[in-house]
């Protein structure tokens, strides 16, 4: 079943580090994607690592899941 819900991992120095963390999406994303979000320390990136998350997995607290900011662009090389 699809959803709009994901998890993710926070990036710190363009790593993936800790738990990861359940966010919904306003836009499609894959695995791997980058995506930007909000946290308690400001706007940070992070990456997913799991889609499609059935909602009943987080029924306990599905109304303070947050939403990402979006997908993070990759800027095509100039030549």
């Amino acid at each position: 079943m699809k959803t709009n819900i994901i998890k993710v991992i926070f990036l710190r120095g363009g790593n993936p580090q800790g738990r990861a963390y359940t966010y919904y999406t306003p836009e499609e994303v894959e695995v791997n994607d980058t995506v930007e979000l909000m946290s308690s320390q400001g706007k940070v990136q992070g990456v997913v690592v799991q889609i499609n998350v059935p909602e009943v997995e987080i029924e306990p607290f599905k109304d303070k899941a947050k939403t990402i900011i979006g997908k993070l662009k990759i800027e095509e090389e100039t030549k």
